[in-house]
């Protein structure tokens, strides 16, 4: 906890989105992946739901965070060099975690 702002999110224009006006978790962050896996286990525990929408799922999973991009179904722009990788990471850990402890749990990516 150094003072800065970056220390669950992105730093400079990475840890901004310019359109919605937040700021962009640093998913290759070990702090990070325990602050958002906990939570999730939190609220499965303690508030029993039984399942999670992820909003802004797009968002998450590129740098480019789909705005201005059309997809037309080539491998490549699904996952190319545009990717996050560590947020697809945290979004395939976060599944596991919610279906491990509640297997009929539902999972929902808004994209």
């Amino acid at each position: 906890f150094d003072g800065t702002d970056t220390h669950y999110f992105h730093g400079g224009p990475r840890g901004h989105h310019w359109m919605w006006d937040s700021r962009l978790f640093n998913y290759g962050s070990w702090e990070v992946l325990r602050f958002l896996l906990s939570n999730a286990r939190w609220w499965l525990e303690e508030y029993k739901f039984d399942g999670f929408r992820f909003d802004g799922v797009t968002s998450m999973m590129y740098t480019h965070h789909g705005l201005q991009m059309t997809f037309t179904g080539n491998y490549g722009e699904y996952f190319g060099f545009a990717t996050d990788v560590d947020a697809v990471v945290y979004l395939m850990l976060v599944n596991d975690l919610i279906h491990g402890l509640h297997p009929d749990a539902v999972s929902i990516g808004e994209d």
